[in-house]
């Protein structure tokens, strides 16, 4: 993932001078004005934030953004503001992020901006989920792997479909320290056999493909555990189930196709 340098001029421009981050600023930079990442986790450590394996994969810059983030919501307001002139907050309502960032962000950018913005509201209890935009995005990444062509709806059991006419249903899970769970969303109608092969995908809080499947029918069918009450059923993509045969490990596919897209 790249931040471009008028993203991170628009954000120096419209973020950088709030009280948070004045405050925070001189404590993540060294001595040459740089963002020095070990001053930032030891800041974050601190305050109970231990992230740093996590996050390492990505570039310093969106470590920042993330970790800031974290820290924003945990540490005292007391401790950094200092008072703020009405028309300050003001401007800072009113423009809280500029459309031209969301227009020239990536798609990793966008995802891990919907992802913090999620977190924040169900913290705030406005929202109780932050599933979507999960499954339109799976099911994006094993049409631009494998160049299935996608269906308008998955009423008929299946969402995509390949150049031999096999049929696909796509699921995915987003792992996250707040919900561990490998539970995939309830699976309709199953014996009516209306799909081929299970495409799953798991994905970091990130938005980071981290694990891809794609299962046989016969497979998901003896796996499966039927729900009585919702009448589906339930898939649990354990590690397990990469050992069954017949299955496919495509995860290299997708990590390759989500920097396609």
């Amino acid at each position: 993932m790249r931040i471009t340098s008028e993203q991170r001029d628009a954000w120096l421009k419209n973020t950088a001078h709030s009280p948070f981050n004045l405050w925070l600023e001189p404590q993540v930079r060294g001595p040459d004005g740089q963002l020095d990442l070990g001053r930032l986790y030891g800041v974050a450590k601190h305050y109970g934030i231990d992230r740093q394996i996590r996050y390492s994969h990505l570039n310093p810059g969106q470590q920042r953004m993330i970790i800031g983030n974290m820290l924003r919501r945990v540490v005292p307001a007391g401790e950094y503001e200092t008072g703020m002139a009405v028309a300050q907050i003001v401007e800072q309502v009113a423009v809280p992020l500029r459309p031209e960032i969301i227009r020239t962000a990536g798609v990793t950018e966008l995802l891990i901006l919907h992802s913090q913005i999620m977190d924040e509201l169900r913290d705030r209890e406005i929202v109780r989920t932050a599933n979507a935009p999960l499954g339109d995005y799976a099911e994006l990444l094993f049409a631009t792997a494998f160049g299935w062509s996608l269906e308008s709806n998955s009423s008929n059991g299946h969402d995509a479909t390949d150049a031999a006419g096999l049929r696909y249903q796509i699921k995915s899970r987003r792992v996250t320290p707040r919900n561990a769970s490998r539970q995939l969303s309830a699976i309709r109608r199953l014996p009516d056999n209306n799909f081929d092969f299970l495409a799953a995908v798991l994905l970091d809080e990130t938005y980071r493909v981290t694990k891809a499947i794609v299962i046989p029918h016969s497979v998901v069918v003896r796996r499966a555990k039927r729900v009585e009450h919702t009448n589906s059923w339930r898939f649990m993509l354990d590690d397990i189930v990469w050992a069954e045969e017949g299955v496919r490990d495509v995860t290299a596919s997708l990590v390759l196709a989500s920097t396609a897209i």
